[in-house]
């Protein structure tokens, strides 16, 4: 009845000329265009990317990109600012706007600004919802919080019945957090990731290794002017909590509130809510915060630069503190100097039911941030050595630089067998990819010396296992065989055991054959 009124009111409204939406706030087609000119004029420092489409009306969802090199990945951190992952919270997209407009017009005018464009790689997402946007923006729902998923299947849109709350449909606690209720606003969607919106955020994530993240919202009731953290988990906070809280409450004081008689306010988020922020930190490792802008979802027009002056200073801080306190380094392969997939681990702040914290494939770089202080490190690889060090320094305002060249394990002769394996070769292509790859092994026999001597003389047969791990460690598929070839390939489809698709995100393919183990990372994006 409630959206029935409201729906009434809006037809009057309209009908009246009177508009609901002060013209400062912009529609998505604005949005768009001055994404589009902002590319255009600065092409040096920005890329203007398509990074797939909404779920409903497959509207166009746009990113940003600002680097001093935009078209490639480079050797350095990244960070992400999105807007509009609920559909009413209209401010988020202007401080989201404001923020690349400030950015990219002080290049080369102001050193810190500089410096972070030539040092970083920033993604803007100013609409992350644009089919939902649209409903606010035309006045047909001015409170409408979802997307549109045809929810039960009709062929129209019903504001009684359909839409996903984009924030309860990641894949960090999603059965806990939200509504199952396909009418309720807070509807966590038929499963995880089932909306193109939060595929587009976890793709991006995995492809880019975000060291921070901020998502701006709005409150339509309740506080606003805060900071959310990840996280408090029954009694307990997360395992980062020093470092964490720390920054929030730094993040939060750089912003001063509409009042001007006080700052935003940190505050933790609990870790049952299915939201980006908890999916960002428990599976990528990234220091996520949502910051609730303002005490609404669109104050009066004349108030908004006002307030997206104010909250630069909180997303500047981020972009200080990426290059503070913590560690940082490059991970590779001590024979072939090949970059690394590994795991670094921080003894003391360590949580086993996370996922691994893993450096990036591309260069093997890996960024933990910390408060000033010793640590006890460790880096973790099947098949590889692990490297430990016990008094590893932070000390304030700077990175502590460590890179660690890792040493495969020794190779050994199996016992009772006549195999003598000497090095082995996995190749993996394309990586990534989306629908299939190609996986392809070959092992050295210390005995095939020459051209002439074929696999096939060999008398005992070799026991070969191909496995495929999730980022959290599950064994998701595995081929075995009893064979005499010393070379094979197998085709992989993206699926289980099951022949069930899996999500996008990090793979790692292990290759055993008796006593030996060799892993190689691929990245599947769908």
């Amino acid at each position: 009845m409630i959206r029935i009124i409201c729906f009434l009111s809006c037809i009057w409204h309209l009908a009246s000329g009177i508009i609901l939406i002060d013209p400062c706030y912009h529609t998505y087609d604005e949005a768009v265009q001055e994404l589009d000119s902002i590319a255009t004029l600065y092409p040096t420092i920005t890329k203007l990317d398509t990074l797939g489409v909404s779920t409903q009306d497959s509207l166009p969802i746009l990113a940003i990109k600002i680097s001093d090199n935009p078209g490639i990945k480079e050797d350095e951190p990244s960070i992400l600012y999105n807007g509009i992952h609920h559909a009413e919270e209209l401010l988020s997209c202007e401080v989201s706007l404001f923020l690349l407009n400030d950015l990219v017009s002080k290049y080369s005018v102001d050193s810190a600004i500089t410096y972070w464009i030539n040092n970083t790689e920033i993604w803007i997402i100013p609409i992350l919802n644009p089919e939902g946007h649209n409903v606010v923006m035309t006045g047909l729902d001015t409170i409408w919080r979802k997307d549109k998923r045809d929810n039960n299947n009709n062929g129209f849109f019903d504001l009684d019945s359909d839409g996903v709350d984009l924030n309860r449909n990641y894949d960090f606690n999603w059965e806990f957090g939200g509504s199952p209720d396909p009418t309720d606003e807070y509807y966590r969607g038929p499963y995880a990731f089932s909306e193109n919106e939060t595929r587009i955020i976890r793709d991006l994530t995995l492809e880019n290794h975000f060291v921070f993240d901020i998502c701006y919202h709005c409150v339509r009731t309740g506080q606003g002017e805060l900071v959310y953290y990840p996280w408090r988990w029954g009694t307990q906070f997360s395992i980062d909590y020093p470092f964490i809280k720390k920054i929030a409450d730094t993040l939060a004081s750089k912003i001063i509130n509409d009042a001007g008689n006080g700052t935003y306010v940190p505050i933790y988020g609990y870790a049952t809510e299915g939201s980006a922020r908890n999916w960002l930190y428990g599976i990528c490792g990234t220091f996520a915060y949502t910051i609730e802008v303002s005490r609404s979802c669109y104050p009066p027009g004349n108030l908004v630069d006002s307030i997206c002056i104010r909250n630069l200073a909180g997303a500047y801080y981020l972009l200080e503190r990426t290059f503070g306190s913590s560690i940082t380094g490059i991970i590779t392969d001590s024979i072939t100097n090949q970059p690394l997939v590994a795991e670094i681990r921080i003894i003391d702040y360590y949580d086993s039911t996370l996922a691994p914290r893993l450096s990036e494939p591309l260069y093997g770089r890996y960024h933990r941030i910390l408060n000033p202080g010793t640590y006890s490190i460790q880096f973790l690889k099947n098949g590889y050595e692990t490297i430990s060090f016990g008094s590893v320094v932070v000390l304030p305002g700077i990175p502590k630089i460590l890179n660690v060249k890792m040493k495969p394990l020794a190779i050994e002769e199996v016992q009772n067998s006549k195999f003598k394996i000497q090095n082995s070769k996995l190749t993996l292509y394309p990586n990534p990819f989306s629908k299939k790859t190609d996986i392809r092994w070959q092992i050295a026999d210390s005995r095939l010396q020459n051209a002439d001597r074929q696999p096939s003389a060999i008398s005992n047969q070799l026991s070969v296992s191909l496995k495929i791990y999730d980022a959290s460690g599950r064994l998701v598929r595995q081929w075995d065989y009893q064979t005499m070839r010393l070379s094979d390939q197998v085709v992989w489809h993206g699926d289980d055991d099951l022949g069930c698709p899996v999500p996008s995100g990090v793979y790692f393919v292990q290759l055993e054959a008796e006593n030996y183990r060799q892993t190689a990372n691929i990245i599947l994006l769908r």
